[in-house]
């Protein structure tokens, strides 16, 4: 791993890695044949690791992004380009047109009319009525028309920098998306795809039957999240219980577990009972869509069989570190994937700490108290890692998992059952209902969990590191240092579980314009207090999770986790989509809404998601005061007429925040009519501050406006290679002629501004 992790960041040496790695395997091998087993062969072995790793990481991936970056790069700058792109499509097409997405593993891409290498992963966002799927599926190789583009910064630091760049191709209708033939992964799809078109049509049997049947079912058998009810699959992350909802490595283990069962009902043991298991385990993943994380535990138990098999049995650890090497040899870029972590911190835990935990409880029942050391072990190695990836400490999984987990083993199952039963075209009603009524208990074990679960603020990641070391060490160190170990991992946990976030300034406030890409979400922070003015969010209403990707991240890496307002400027979806999943899982004191027309009734969904969380919703009308102690937002624009040109845009709402005499102003998208009708009414006083409105378009960000304002400062939000073109020349000259600096997210991601009373201190996350 860490010979790829060099390799990959190099610039050359692949050659002289070969060379090393070569002598050292053949020093470790004439040292074992000369039995000399001693420091000097491990040393060699290491070594020999070590650089054919960094040879991989060079030749696998340094050089194919070298390559990729080089043919990008040769593309025209026009936006409204139509780019080729060749390569295999590696994922299912999840949700439905007009907003179906894919993956692709790229192989070239067509440049002034000639192939060139583009060895790179880009994913897809295919518009349009059409459905893919019907042009081309999992495996198939394909040739894809659309504008491609570097795929966005990631939303928070804690996303490691992949060595490797990520590209997005927007394509415009299934249309653009050609069949070229058949890969090996096509045919490992089609045990898949073939149940999945088994299944009833959605809404063919009712909306209880896909929300509870199909849904779960295609989830847990087939791999297919995306047919989940969103409110679902909320609560099942909420609880800290989503990784029973989706075929995973738990999900293996439990369906091997289950065959192993049956098999010592029927009296089978030995190499049949191990080669029967084999197939059902390659069988199980196959069915599965061959995804990732089953993929990864399926080669875990494949190696611990084939050793077994072979009559050479090797212990849980070394089956691990087998299918590690394997895992990383056959693609290296695993070594970055966060679920590759996650499954063996879940392995490792459960091979080392199992049995420590099971000689503490009670000896009977053994089949209850084996499952419960099992599912606690697996739970302290992974703790620390959800808890500083998705902020999530959840009490409430340890004590539902008990009965989670053989709840979902009996789902797989049923689900089993009734999926066969489809398969072979037979009546299912009965299962299907009772799988259905699992799925509902399951629901619930989460819906309970979640009661129990918080988002804290991000920890340091190397405490979350202390703490996964301690635990080993408490697992399999010394038995005097197990004890004192272990209170030292939990203490840690602890400590940082029930830490206090950074709080904002203590005099004055500061102002930061989240990097949300094409929208706004400006974060108004002072002490312990917090006001979140617009969320973000995609032009698809569809995209509700869009603030739970990109904003809650933010928001909890700064150590937000209340709000003490939500102000709604406008009802745009890339200012108010993002809202939508910050009032479901973050406490806040109130939501404040514009004055003017609800377009798209996306006002109307944020007051029913604000009424379910028990948050109170206003609409600000001007003149209205917003205080908080010394803190005031005052509103100097809500609603009002309708304009003939942008007209929601300029009934967003402006207003001023002020403490210790510094103000910001914040505009919205309102533009140049709303900033004549501010000055004629003498609503314009100085500001310390602009949120330059708009994203910086040409109908905005006036002359008058600057005149009668004069900031010191201007933060400007908007995405990288926008298709609108914002920042418009002409407004970015209009600041420069008077003298305001302006900092853009799309050149600077995250940007604040601390507005003290005795200085103005600025600070950016900065982007390549």
């Amino acid at each position: 791993m860490a010979g790829i992790a060099l390799g990959a960041a190099a610039t050359s040496g692949e050659a002289g890695a070969l060379t090393v790695a070569a002598l050292a395997g053949v020093l470790a091998i004439a040292r074992l044949v000369q039995e000399r087993r001693g420091t000097v062969t491990a040393a060699a072995g290491i070594l020999a690791c070590a650089a054919a790793g960094f040879a991989e990481g060079r030749l696998a991936i340094a050089r194919p992004s070298e390559a990729a970056r080089r043919a990008f790069a040769g593309l025209p700058a026009n936006p409204d380009r139509a780019d080729r792109v060749e390569g295999v499509l590696v994922d299912f097409w999840s949700d439905a047109p007009p907003r179906a997405r894919g993956r692709l593993r790229a192989d070239r891409l067509r440049v002034a009319r000639e192939w060139r290498p583009f060895r790179a992963e880009v994913f897809l966002f295919v518009s349009g009525a059409g459905a893919p799927e019907r042009a081309a599926g999992r495996g198939d190789r394909v040739s894809i028309v659309g504008h491609l583009r570097r795929e966005d910064v990631p939303a928070s630091d804690r996303d490691v920098t992949l060595p490797w760049t990520r590209y997005r191709l927007s394509v415009k209708s299934a249309l653009q998306i050609r069949r070229e033939g058949a890969t090996l992964l096509t045919l490992l799809s089609l045990p898949n795809r073939a149940l999945d078109a088994r299944l009833p049509p959605p809404g063919s049997q009712g909306p209880w039957f896909d929300r509870n049947v199909r849904g779960p079912l295609a989830a847990l058998l087939l791999g297919r999240t995306s047919q989940l009810d969103r409110g679902m699959v909320a609560r099942y992350r909420r609880g800290g219980l989503y990784h029973l909802l989706v075929v995973s490595g738990l999900h293996v283990g439990l369906a091997a577990g289950l065959v192993v069962g049956a098999l010592a009902l029927l009296r089978v043991g030995g190499k049949r009972r191990d080669a029967t298991l084999f197939a059902f385990v390659f069988l199980f993943v196959l069915v599965g869509g061959a995804n990732a994380p089953a993929v990864r535990a399926g080669l875990v138990v494949t190696v611990f069989l084939a050793a077994r098999l072979l009559e050479r049995p090797i212990g849980a650890g070394q089956a691990a570190g087998l299918s590690a090497i394997v895992l990383f040899v056959s693609d290296p870029r695993q070594v970055w994937s966060l679920g590759a972590v996650l499954t063996f911190a879940a392995v490792a835990g459960i091979a080392l700490a199992t049995e420590p935990i099971r000689s503490r409880l009670p000896a009977r029942p053994g089949a209850v108290f084996s499952g419960l050391a099992t599912t606690f072990a697996a739970q302290c190695a992974t703790a620390p890692v959800v808890f500083w990836r998705f902020n999530v400490v959840s009490a409430g999984a340890w004590l539902t998992s008990p009965l989670a987990i053989p709840l979902s083993a009996a789902l797989i199952a049923l689900g089993a059952v009734v999926l066969a039963l489809y398969a072979l075209g037979l009546p299912a009603d009965a299962p299907a209902h009772l799988f259905g009524l699992g799925s509902r208990a399951l629901e619930t074990l989460a819906d309970r969990a979640s009661g129990l679960a918080v988002l804290r603020p991000t920890p340091p990641l190397a405490a979350m590191v202390t703490v996964g070391g301690a635990t080993l060490l408490a697992a399999s160190g010394p038995v005097r240092l197990r004890l004192p170990a272990g209170a030292l991992a939990v203490a840690i946990f602890l400590a940082f579980a029930f830490r206090p976030g950074p709080a904002g300034p203590r005099r004055g406030f500061s102002v930061e314009a989240l990097d949300v890409g094409q929208g706004d979400a400006i974060l108004v922070r002072w002490n312990r207090r917090a006001v979140l003015v617009d969320g973000g969010g995609p032009f698809d209403l569809e995209a509700a999770d869009f603030g739970r990707t990109r904003l809650l991240p933010k928001l909890l890496d700064r150590g937000v986790t209340r709000l003490d307002a939500i102000v709604a400027t406008h009802p745009h979806p890339d200012h108010a989509l993002g809202l939508i999943a910050i009032l479901e899982e973050l406490p806040v004191g109130s939501l404040h809404l514009s004055a003017g027309r609800d377009e798209g009734s996306l006002f109307a969904l944020l007051a029913r998601t604000a009424a379910a969380a028990g948050v109170p919703a206003s609409a600000l009308e001007a003149g209205d005061v917003l205080s908080w102690g010394d803190a005031k937002l005052f509103v100097l624009h809500s609603g009002g007429r309708l304009r003939k040109n942008d007209a929601t845009n300029n009934q967003s709402v402006v207003a001023t925040f002020e403490r210790h005499g510094r103000r910001a102003l914040l505009t919205g998208d309102a533009g140049a009519p709303t900033e004549r009708d501010l000055a004629d009414r003498g609503l314009l006083a100085p500001a310390d501050l602009l949120k330059v409105g708009h994203h910086g378009s040409r109908t905005s960000t006036t002359e008058l406006l600057l005149e009668r304002v004069r900031p010191r400062v201007a933060l400007l939000s908007c995405g990288r290679e926008n298709r609108f073109g914002h920042p418009a020349g002409v407004t970015l000259r209009t600041l420069a002629r008077y003298g305001v600096p302006t900092f853009r997210t799309d050149r600077l991601s995250d940007v604040r501004v601390e507005l003290a009373p005795e200085a103005t201190r600025l600070r950016w996350r900065g982007i390549e």
